[in-house]
Protein backbone atom coordinates (compact mmCIF):
# COMPACT_ATOMS: atom_id res chain seq x y z
CA UNK A 1 0.00 0.00 0.00
CA UNK A 2 1.31 3.49 -1.28
CA UNK A 3 1.81 5.65 2.32
CA UNK A 4 1.35 8.88 0.32
CA UNK A 5 -1.86 7.91 -0.95
CA UNK A 6 -3.68 10.16 -0.39
CA UNK A 7 -5.72 9.84 2.67
CA UNK A 8 -9.74 8.35 2.92
CA UNK A 9 -12.17 7.50 4.99
CA UNK A 10 -13.80 4.26 3.63
CA UNK A 11 -17.21 4.59 5.37
CA UNK A 12 -18.73 1.84 2.88
CA UNK A 13 -16.42 -0.56 3.32
CA UNK A 14 -16.67 0.07 7.72
CA UNK A 15 -20.41 -0.14 7.37
CA UNK A 16 -20.26 -3.32 5.31
CA UNK A 17 -17.99 -4.83 7.88
CA UNK A 18 -20.38 -4.02 10.44
CA UNK A 19 -23.09 -5.79 8.80
CA UNK A 20 -20.53 -8.93 8.60
CA UNK A 21 -19.35 -8.86 12.41
CA UNK A 22 -22.97 -8.45 13.58
CA UNK A 23 -23.55 -11.79 15.03
CA UNK A 24 -20.17 -11.97 16.41
CA UNK A 25 -20.24 -8.91 18.51
CA UNK A 26 -23.94 -10.09 19.37
CA UNK A 27 -22.76 -13.19 20.37
CA UNK A 28 -19.44 -11.46 22.21
CA UNK A 29 -21.33 -9.07 23.87
CA UNK A 30 -24.60 -10.33 24.85
CA UNK A 31 -23.71 -14.41 25.41
CA UNK A 32 -19.92 -15.15 25.65
CA UNK A 33 -18.71 -12.26 28.44
CA UNK A 34 -21.77 -13.20 30.10
CA UNK A 35 -21.19 -16.88 30.55
CA UNK A 36 -17.60 -17.78 29.51
CA UNK A 37 -14.08 -16.87 30.52
CA UNK A 38 -13.64 -13.39 29.19
CA UNK A 39 -10.12 -14.36 27.39
CA UNK A 40 -11.73 -17.33 25.62
CA UNK A 41 -14.46 -15.02 24.42
CA UNK A 42 -11.55 -12.56 23.25
CA UNK A 43 -9.49 -14.91 21.20
CA UNK A 44 -12.63 -16.42 19.55
CA UNK A 45 -13.91 -12.54 18.50
CA UNK A 46 -10.42 -12.17 16.94
CA UNK A 47 -10.49 -15.09 15.12
CA UNK A 48 -13.40 -13.67 13.50
CA UNK A 49 -11.43 -11.36 11.36
CA UNK A 50 -11.15 -11.52 7.64
CA UNK A 51 -9.00 -8.41 6.74
CA UNK A 52 -8.05 -5.09 8.04
CA UNK A 53 -11.37 -3.93 8.35
CA UNK A 54 -12.87 -6.23 10.77
CA UNK A 55 -9.66 -5.92 12.47
CA UNK A 56 -10.18 -2.66 13.03
CA UNK A 57 -13.43 -2.93 14.28
CA UNK A 58 -12.73 -6.10 16.53
CA UNK A 59 -9.99 -3.62 18.23
CA UNK A 60 -12.92 -0.86 18.44
CA UNK A 61 -14.44 -3.47 20.34
CA UNK A 62 -12.02 -4.49 22.71
CA UNK A 63 -10.38 -0.87 23.47
CA UNK A 64 -12.09 -1.00 27.26
CA UNK A 65 -11.49 -5.09 28.08
CA UNK A 66 -8.06 -5.96 26.49
CA UNK A 67 -5.78 -2.83 25.56
CA UNK A 68 -2.43 -4.95 24.33
CA UNK A 69 -4.89 -6.67 22.00
CA UNK A 70 -6.55 -3.73 20.73
CA UNK A 71 -3.45 -2.15 20.19
CA UNK A 72 -2.47 -5.43 17.77
CA UNK A 73 -5.63 -5.20 15.55
CA UNK A 74 -5.34 -1.78 14.96
CA UNK A 75 -1.59 -1.95 14.45
CA UNK A 76 -1.96 -4.75 11.99
CA UNK A 77 -4.73 -2.95 10.36
CA UNK A 78 -3.28 0.69 9.63
CA UNK A 79 0.09 -1.77 8.44
CA UNK A 80 -2.47 -2.80 5.54
CA UNK A 81 -4.07 0.26 4.80
CA UNK A 82 -1.71 3.24 5.99
CA UNK A 83 -4.16 5.89 4.87
CA UNK A 84 -7.06 4.85 6.37
CA UNK A 85 -8.80 7.53 7.94
CA UNK A 86 -10.66 5.68 10.83
CA UNK A 87 -7.57 3.55 11.39
CA UNK A 88 -4.99 6.81 11.61
CA UNK A 89 -7.37 7.95 14.23
CA UNK A 90 -7.49 4.41 16.46
CA UNK A 91 -3.57 3.93 15.78
CA UNK A 92 -2.75 7.44 17.40
CA UNK A 93 -5.30 6.59 20.49
CA UNK A 94 -3.69 3.53 20.98
CA UNK A 95 -0.44 4.76 20.96
CA UNK A 96 -1.13 8.20 23.37
CA UNK A 97 -2.65 5.27 25.49
CA UNK A 98 0.82 3.52 25.92
CA UNK A 99 2.62 6.89 26.18
CA UNK A 100 4.32 6.52 22.47
CA UNK A 101 3.58 10.40 22.33
CA UNK A 102 5.75 10.62 19.28
CA UNK A 103 4.45 8.54 17.20
CA UNK A 104 0.98 9.89 18.08
CA UNK A 105 1.55 13.33 17.26
CA UNK A 106 2.46 12.14 13.97
CA UNK A 107 -0.54 10.49 13.27
CA UNK A 108 -2.89 12.85 15.41
CA UNK A 109 -1.34 15.51 12.83
CA UNK A 110 -2.34 13.07 9.65
CA UNK A 111 -5.53 12.50 11.02
CA UNK A 112 -5.90 16.09 11.73
CA UNK A 113 -5.20 17.71 7.93
CA UNK A 114 -8.50 15.68 7.40
CA UNK A 115 -10.87 16.64 10.06
CA UNK A 116 -9.22 19.66 10.84
CA UNK A 117 -12.13 20.43 13.23
CA UNK A 118 -12.06 17.54 15.60
CA UNK A 119 -11.05 19.68 18.99
CA UNK A 120 -10.36 16.14 20.40
CA UNK A 121 -7.34 15.66 18.84
CA UNK A 122 -6.15 19.55 19.61
CA UNK A 123 -6.86 18.05 23.48
CA UNK A 124 -4.92 14.72 22.99
CA UNK A 125 -2.06 16.71 20.97
CA UNK A 126 -1.56 18.76 23.76
CA UNK A 127 -1.10 15.84 26.21
CA UNK A 128 1.69 14.34 23.84
CA UNK A 129 3.34 17.77 23.50
CA UNK A 130 3.48 18.32 27.25
CA UNK A 131 4.90 14.83 28.14
CA UNK A 132 7.44 15.70 25.32
CA UNK A 133 8.29 18.91 27.17
CA UNK A 134 7.20 20.72 24.50
CA UNK A 135 5.36 23.49 26.14
CA UNK A 136 4.22 25.82 23.98
CA UNK A 137 2.87 23.25 21.45
CA UNK A 138 1.00 21.93 24.63
CA UNK A 139 -0.80 25.58 25.62
CA UNK A 140 -1.08 26.27 21.62
CA UNK A 141 -3.50 23.15 21.48
CA UNK A 142 -4.87 23.66 24.31
CA UNK A 143 -6.75 26.33 23.52
CA UNK A 144 -7.27 25.29 20.45
CA UNK A 145 -9.60 22.76 21.82
CA UNK A 146 -11.84 25.74 23.29
CA UNK A 147 -12.54 24.67 26.72
CA UNK A 148 -15.04 27.78 27.50
CA UNK A 149 -16.79 25.79 23.98
CA UNK A 150 -15.98 22.40 24.33
CA UNK A 151 -15.46 21.28 28.11
CA UNK A 152 -17.93 18.25 28.20
CA UNK A 153 -16.04 17.09 24.86
CA UNK A 154 -12.67 17.66 26.42
CA UNK A 155 -13.55 15.75 29.51
CA UNK A 156 -14.88 12.80 27.14
CA UNK A 157 -11.55 12.98 25.24
CA UNK A 158 -9.39 12.89 28.21
CA UNK A 159 -11.94 9.65 29.22
CA UNK A 160 -11.16 7.75 26.14
CA UNK A 161 -7.04 7.70 26.64
CA UNK A 162 -7.46 7.17 30.50
CA UNK A 163 -10.62 5.49 31.23
CA UNK A 164 -9.88 1.96 32.69
CA UNK A 165 -9.70 -1.11 30.77
CA UNK A 166 -10.07 -3.65 33.41
CA UNK A 167 -13.60 -3.94 34.53
CA UNK A 168 -14.32 -7.45 32.18
CA UNK A 169 -11.11 -9.29 32.63
CA UNK A 170 -11.40 -8.41 36.42
CA UNK A 171 -14.88 -9.99 36.61
CA UNK A 172 -13.84 -13.04 35.23
CA UNK A 173 -11.21 -13.47 37.57
CA UNK A 174 -13.49 -12.95 40.60
CA UNK A 175 -15.80 -15.24 39.44
CA UNK A 176 -13.07 -18.52 39.41
CA UNK A 177 -11.89 -17.32 42.61
CA UNK A 178 -15.69 -17.34 44.10
CA UNK A 179 -15.98 -20.63 42.51
CA UNK A 180 -13.18 -21.89 44.93
CA UNK A 181 -14.81 -20.53 47.05
CA UNK A 182 -13.25 -17.02 48.45
CA UNK A 183 -15.42 -15.49 50.11
CA UNK A 184 -13.87 -11.92 49.52
CA UNK A 185 -13.99 -12.04 45.77
CA UNK A 186 -17.97 -13.18 45.96
CA UNK A 187 -18.46 -10.04 47.58
CA UNK A 188 -16.45 -8.37 45.28
CA UNK A 189 -17.73 -9.77 42.27
CA UNK A 190 -21.15 -8.53 43.39
CA UNK A 191 -20.23 -4.87 44.11
CA UNK A 192 -18.93 -4.64 40.57
CA UNK A 193 -21.76 -6.09 39.11
CA UNK A 194 -24.00 -3.80 40.45
CA UNK A 195 -21.34 -0.56 40.29
CA UNK A 196 -20.19 -1.01 36.70
CA UNK A 197 -18.32 2.18 35.44
CA UNK A 198 -19.43 3.41 32.13
CA UNK A 199 -17.54 6.36 32.36
CA UNK A 200 -15.94 8.96 35.18
CA UNK A 201 -19.43 9.79 35.54
CA UNK A 202 -22.23 7.31 35.20
CA UNK A 203 -22.10 3.86 36.74
CA UNK A 204 -25.29 1.16 36.31
CA UNK A 205 -26.03 -1.86 37.61
CA UNK A 206 -24.91 -4.72 34.75
CA UNK A 207 -27.97 -6.98 35.02
CA UNK A 208 -27.04 -9.90 32.94
CA UNK A 209 -23.79 -10.21 34.75
CA UNK A 210 -25.42 -10.10 38.18
CA UNK A 211 -27.81 -12.69 37.28
CA UNK A 212 -25.50 -14.57 36.41
CA UNK A 213 -22.99 -14.24 39.02
CA UNK A 214 -25.17 -13.79 42.46
CA UNK A 215 -26.35 -17.68 40.78
CA UNK A 216 -22.50 -18.12 41.05
CA UNK A 217 -22.63 -17.17 44.37
CA UNK A 218 -25.53 -19.28 45.67
CA UNK A 219 -24.20 -22.60 44.04
CA UNK A 220 -20.38 -21.80 45.29
CA UNK A 221 -21.43 -20.76 49.13
CA UNK A 222 -25.49 -22.22 49.31
CA UNK A 223 -28.89 -20.77 49.51
CA UNK A 224 -28.19 -20.41 53.57
CA UNK A 225 -24.58 -19.35 53.52
CA UNK A 226 -23.71 -15.71 54.92
CA UNK A 227 -22.31 -14.60 51.70
CA UNK A 228 -25.56 -15.57 49.53
CA UNK A 229 -27.78 -13.94 52.08
CA UNK A 230 -26.18 -10.65 52.28
CA UNK A 231 -25.10 -10.14 48.22
CA UNK A 232 -29.05 -10.88 47.60
CA UNK A 233 -29.55 -8.50 50.09
CA UNK A 234 -27.69 -5.85 48.92
CA UNK A 235 -29.13 -6.58 45.33
CA UNK A 236 -32.13 -6.00 46.79
CA UNK A 237 -31.25 -3.16 48.54
CA UNK A 238 -29.94 -1.67 45.46
CA UNK A 239 -32.66 -1.98 43.20
CA UNK A 240 -34.91 -0.68 45.93
CA UNK A 241 -32.65 2.25 46.01
CA UNK A 242 -33.44 3.46 42.62
CA UNK A 243 -37.10 3.57 43.24
CA UNK A 244 -39.78 6.48 45.04
CA UNK A 245 -40.73 5.70 48.50
CA UNK A 246 -39.14 2.42 48.80
CA UNK A 247 -37.60 3.23 52.70
CA UNK A 248 -39.88 0.50 53.96
CA UNK A 249 -39.23 -1.98 51.93
CA UNK A 250 -34.67 -1.26 52.76
CA UNK A 251 -35.57 -1.60 56.28
CA UNK A 252 -37.64 -5.24 55.71
CA UNK A 253 -35.09 -6.53 53.65
CA UNK A 254 -32.20 -5.23 56.21
CA UNK A 255 -33.81 -7.05 59.23
CA UNK A 256 -35.26 -10.04 57.50
CA UNK A 257 -31.19 -10.71 56.40
CA UNK A 258 -29.82 -9.39 59.90
CA UNK A 259 -27.78 -6.49 58.49
CA UNK A 260 -26.59 -3.17 60.15
CA UNK A 261 -29.96 -2.58 61.91
CA UNK A 262 -30.05 -2.99 65.59
CA UNK A 263 -26.51 -3.73 65.88
CA UNK A 264 -26.34 -6.38 63.57
CA UNK A 265 -23.55 -7.12 62.00
CA UNK A 266 -22.01 -5.29 58.87
CA UNK A 267 -20.72 -7.16 55.65
CA UNK A 268 -16.67 -7.76 55.96
CA UNK A 269 -16.62 -6.24 52.56
CA UNK A 270 -15.97 -2.36 52.81
CA UNK A 271 -17.57 -1.36 49.43
CA UNK A 272 -20.69 -3.31 50.14
CA UNK A 273 -21.40 -1.70 53.68
CA UNK A 274 -20.36 1.52 52.63
CA UNK A 275 -23.20 1.40 49.73
CA UNK A 276 -25.90 -0.28 52.24
CA UNK A 277 -25.07 2.95 55.17
CA UNK A 278 -25.11 5.53 52.41
CA UNK A 279 -28.65 3.90 51.96
CA UNK A 280 -29.09 3.54 54.97
CA UNK A 281 -28.13 6.88 56.26
CA UNK A 282 -30.42 8.97 53.19
CA UNK A 283 -33.81 7.05 54.46
CA UNK A 284 -33.12 7.98 57.64
CA UNK A 285 -33.14 4.32 58.94
CA UNK A 286 -29.72 5.27 60.66
CA UNK A 287 -28.27 8.64 62.14
CA UNK A 288 -24.36 9.18 61.37
CA UNK A 289 -23.54 10.83 64.96
CA UNK A 290 -25.54 7.60 66.66
CA UNK A 291 -23.89 4.95 64.38
CA UNK A 292 -20.49 6.72 65.15
CA UNK A 293 -20.67 6.67 68.65
CA UNK A 294 -22.29 3.17 69.08
CA UNK A 295 -20.27 1.23 66.09
CA UNK A 296 -16.95 3.56 65.31
CA UNK A 297 -14.66 1.53 67.07
CA UNK A 298 -16.64 -2.02 65.60
CA UNK A 299 -15.90 -0.28 62.20
CA UNK A 300 -11.93 0.47 63.01
CA UNK A 301 -11.59 -3.10 64.17
CA UNK A 302 -13.42 -4.52 61.28
CA UNK A 303 -10.86 -2.36 58.79
CA UNK A 304 -7.79 -3.73 60.61
CA UNK A 305 -9.13 -7.28 60.61
CA UNK A 306 -9.70 -7.78 56.67
CA UNK A 307 -7.20 -4.16 56.04
CA UNK A 308 -10.49 -2.68 54.19
CA UNK A 309 -9.56 0.53 52.94
CA UNK A 310 -13.09 1.47 52.36
CA UNK A 311 -13.79 0.21 56.10
CA UNK A 312 -11.84 3.09 56.92
CA UNK A 313 -13.23 4.95 54.81
CA UNK A 314 -16.61 5.27 56.21
CA UNK A 315 -15.26 5.50 59.63
CA UNK A 316 -13.33 8.43 58.46
CA UNK A 317 -16.89 9.92 56.71
CA UNK A 318 -18.59 9.43 59.94
CA UNK A 319 -16.04 10.85 62.20
CA UNK A 320 -16.20 14.05 60.04
CA UNK A 321 -19.68 14.44 60.50
CA UNK A 322 -19.60 13.46 64.51
CA UNK A 323 -17.10 15.94 64.60
CA UNK A 324 -16.46 18.56 61.85
CA UNK A 325 -13.08 16.83 60.58
CA UNK A 326 -10.74 13.68 59.95
CA UNK A 327 -8.22 13.13 62.84
CA UNK A 328 -4.66 13.12 61.97
CA UNK A 329 -4.90 9.64 63.45
CA UNK A 330 -7.15 8.79 60.82
CA UNK A 331 -5.31 10.09 57.90
CA UNK A 332 -2.05 8.95 59.31
CA UNK A 333 -3.74 5.41 59.62
CA UNK A 334 -5.05 5.06 56.37
CA UNK A 335 -2.19 6.43 54.46
CA UNK A 336 0.29 4.45 56.05
CA UNK A 337 -1.54 1.34 57.07
CA UNK A 338 -3.18 1.03 54.05
CA UNK A 339 -1.56 3.03 51.76
CA UNK A 340 -4.58 5.17 50.38
CA UNK A 341 -4.00 8.15 48.88
CA UNK A 342 -7.25 9.49 50.30
CA UNK A 343 -6.06 9.80 53.23
CA UNK A 344 -2.92 10.86 52.67
CA UNK A 345 -4.82 14.05 50.57
CA UNK A 346 -6.84 14.65 53.63
CA UNK A 347 -4.01 14.77 56.06
CA UNK A 348 -2.46 17.80 54.07
CA UNK A 349 -5.94 19.33 53.63
CA UNK A 350 -5.92 18.92 57.72
CA UNK A 351 -2.25 20.68 57.93
CA UNK A 352 -3.83 23.69 55.50
CA UNK A 353 -1.61 26.60 55.91
CA UNK A 354 1.41 24.08 58.22
CA UNK A 355 2.11 23.11 55.00
CA UNK A 356 5.54 23.63 53.45
CA UNK A 357 6.92 22.83 50.23
CA UNK A 358 10.20 21.26 51.68
CA UNK A 359 8.25 18.98 53.89
CA UNK A 360 9.42 15.23 54.83
CA UNK A 361 5.75 14.18 54.20
CA UNK A 362 5.05 15.62 51.62
CA UNK A 363 7.95 14.53 50.06
CA UNK A 364 7.52 10.52 50.96
CA UNK A 365 3.37 11.06 49.64
CA UNK A 366 4.86 11.97 46.18
CA UNK A 367 6.59 8.68 46.42
CA UNK A 368 4.24 6.43 47.45
CA UNK A 369 1.54 7.95 45.05
CA UNK A 370 3.60 9.76 41.59
CA UNK A 371 -0.02 9.35 40.13
CA UNK A 372 -1.83 11.91 42.39
CA UNK A 373 -2.39 15.64 40.81
CA UNK A 374 -4.13 16.67 44.33
CA UNK A 375 -1.25 15.83 46.12
CA UNK A 376 1.31 17.82 43.57
CA UNK A 377 -1.34 20.49 43.75
CA UNK A 378 -0.35 20.91 47.47
CA UNK A 379 3.50 21.03 46.42
CA UNK A 380 2.44 23.29 43.31
CA UNK A 381 0.95 25.46 46.29
CA UNK A 382 3.33 25.83 48.94
CA UNK A 383 5.85 27.01 46.24
CA UNK A 384 3.57 29.35 45.11
CA UNK A 385 2.71 30.74 48.73
CA UNK A 386 6.85 30.44 49.47
CA UNK A 387 7.68 32.96 46.31
CA UNK A 388 9.46 29.37 44.81
CA UNK A 389 9.80 28.69 41.00
CA UNK A 390 6.52 27.06 40.23
CA UNK A 391 7.15 25.81 36.55
CA UNK A 392 8.39 22.54 37.40
CA UNK A 393 5.91 21.51 39.66
CA UNK A 394 3.19 22.88 37.85
CA UNK A 395 4.00 21.01 35.00
CA UNK A 396 4.28 18.02 36.81
CA UNK A 397 0.35 18.82 38.31
CA UNK A 398 -0.34 19.19 34.35
CA UNK A 399 0.79 15.48 33.67
CA UNK A 400 -1.11 14.00 36.40
CA UNK A 401 -3.91 16.25 35.84
CA UNK A 402 -4.05 14.89 32.28
CA UNK A 403 -4.28 11.45 33.25
CA UNK A 404 -7.10 11.59 36.16
CA UNK A 405 -9.04 15.11 36.31
CA UNK A 406 -8.04 14.44 39.93
CA UNK A 407 -8.12 17.87 40.89
CA UNK A 408 -12.08 18.12 40.41
CA UNK A 409 -14.17 15.80 42.86
CA UNK A 410 -16.50 15.81 39.68
CA UNK A 411 -13.60 14.90 37.33
CA UNK A 412 -14.11 17.83 35.41
CA UNK A 413 -11.75 19.22 33.48
CA UNK A 414 -11.85 22.91 35.02
CA UNK A 415 -8.54 22.47 36.78
CA UNK A 416 -6.41 21.51 34.12
CA UNK A 417 -7.95 24.37 32.12
CA UNK A 418 -6.61 26.79 35.26
CA UNK A 419 -3.15 25.04 35.13
CA UNK A 420 -2.34 25.51 31.45
CA UNK A 421 -3.36 29.24 32.40
CA UNK A 422 -0.75 29.53 35.00
CA UNK A 423 1.75 27.92 32.38
CA UNK A 424 1.29 29.99 29.91
CA UNK A 425 2.11 32.61 32.09
CA UNK A 426 5.39 30.62 33.45
CA UNK A 427 6.58 30.11 29.54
Amino acid sequence: MNCNAQVKHNKELIEQSQAELKQDFEYFFSDCLINKDCNECITNLISKAKDEYHSYLIGDALYNIDYKKSFELHKSAIKKHPNELSFILKYAIENHRIEKYKTAIKHYKKYKKVRENDFRVDVWLSECYLNLGNYKKAIEHWKKANHSKNHIGIDKAIYIIHGQTDQIKKRSDLILKTQSKDSKSAYELIFLDMNWELDWWNNNIQEYFLEKDINTVKNTFGKDSKEYVQLSAYNKIKHLSKKPNTKDSIKIVLSDSKLILENNKMPINGKVTSDLLRISFINKLLDEKQFFENRGQEMIELADKHKDEELLNIYAYLEAVSTGHVSEKTDKKGWNEYLSEKFAISYFIGLADKNKHDNPDLTKALNDFPNSSKIHWVKLNCAKIEGKEIKTDLIEVLKKEFKTLGSDQSKYSYGLKNYFYLLENEI
